[in-house]
């Protein structure tokens, strides 16, 4: 069942993702202020004084502004030690078509599918099977999205030599994450049933989740037992290796006041952020919180955040770290001071290519066989 996105919710992230990608490709945007200015000069030739000015007054400070978030990513890209490169900055995402599609399971008799992507043949990490794996699961708050938005994520680790499978899952159930969660836990329970028919080494498989994906990945990763996140499929084990998540709120009860209104309705009219957040169910955003189940046993984790973020709160990623120190889980906080909610979207952006190269290291680290 796809749920319909609350009011207003569309156009507000035509804007977000707008935004993210003025932000990705902010030299490019030189580029066309430069243009800008040339037909400016133009058209003051031609006559048009008044609009030559106003053209020329954007273009400047278009020009003036366009290498700020281009400077900033390559002062993170030193402090992480990471390249970079201009080639892939004007690059575009691999698209390659998934091996096959399949139902993984009917919960409450909705069909829920998955992509599988294989590395190729000629790929660099082309070795031996069984291979490890990475599952995704791809955001959108819980009432919009599909699997067919983490292709390029997808596309790129099998390139890496994983095997990939991208997750559709239940949308608009509450309280937010429960159900989404049974879902993943369910997801990579198929997986590891069916690791021989797709060449899966059952002992090395990750969880990869953006935004309310990420939220889901950390808490199916976190599984301590909990009945209300239990898998919504009969499956015998759901553990992971490693889990890496973008941008994800890591606090759900901390949420409601900071995000814009048009976000909030997606949290549920049940909760009330000034009530009781004991462990009960009147308070069911304290157990969706990854926060609540870290514990020592729980597997490394990878997590990337944008200081400009305006739908996730940067602060998030930082109580889940430091929760993680506490417990002495291995972890790994990459933070992108000038990304916006959903950087990814600008796939050859400066941040995109950091995250790309520090999520590689770490999967590598963590899945090694």
């Amino acid at each position: 069942m796809l749920a319909t996105p609350a009011v207003g919710l569309w156009p507000s992230l035509v804007l977000m993702y707008l935004a993210v990608l003025v932000g990705g490709y902010s030299l490019l945007l030189g580029l066309f202020a430069v243009l800008g200015l040339g037909l400016a000069a133009l058209a003051r030739r031609s006559g048009l004084r008044r609009t030559s000015l106003v053209a020329v007054v954007l273009g400047v400070v278009t020009v003036a502004l366009s290498p700020v978030p281009v400077a900033q990513g390559w002062r993170t890209a030193s402090q992480e030690d990471v390249p970079l490169s201009l080639s892939d900055y004007f690059s575009l995402p691999s698209l390659g078509s998934p091996l096959e599609t399949v139902t993984y399971a009917r919960p409450e008799g909705e069909e829920l599918m998955l992509d599988i992507r294989r590395p190729p043949p000629e790929g660099r990490e082309a070795g031996p099977e069984p291979r490890p794996a990475v599952v995704t699961v791809h955001g959108g708050g819980g009432v919009t999205g599909s699997r067919t938005e983490d292709v390029p994520w997808s596309a790129w680790l099998a390139e890496e030599g994983y095997v990939v499978f991208s997750i559709d899952y239940r949308l608009g159930q509450r309280p937010l994450g429960q159900e989404v969660t049974a879902d993943v836990k369910c997801a990579v329970g198929w997986v590891e049933q069916n690791a021989d028919r797709y060449g899966v080494d059952p002992d090395r498989i990750a969880l990869l989740g953006r935004s309310a994906g990420g939220v889901a990945a950390l808490l199916a990763a976190y599984d301590d037992g909990d009945p209300r996140l239990a898998p919504s499929c009969d499956v015998r084990d759901t553990g992971v290796e490693a889990v890496a998540a973008f941008y994800a709120a890591t606090d759900q009860g901390g949420l409601d006041e900071w995000r814009p209104p048009w976000w909030r309705p997606s949290l549920g009219d049940e909760y009330d952020p000034a009530g009781d957040r004991t462990e009960n169910e009147a308070g069911p955003f304290l157990f969706t919180s990854p926060t609540s189940h870290v514990d020592p046993a729980d597997p490394p984790t990878f997590l990337a955040q944008g200081g400009a973020d305006q739908v996730t709160p940067p602060e998030q990623a930082e109580l889940l770290a430091n929760r993680l120190e506490d417990e002495g889980v291995p972890h790994r906080l990459v933070r992108l001071p000038e990304a916006r909610h959903g950087f990814d979207g600008a796939w050859g952006g400066w941040d995109t290519q950091i995250v790309r190269h520090e999520l590689r290291e770490f999967l590598e680290n963590e899945l090694a066989d």
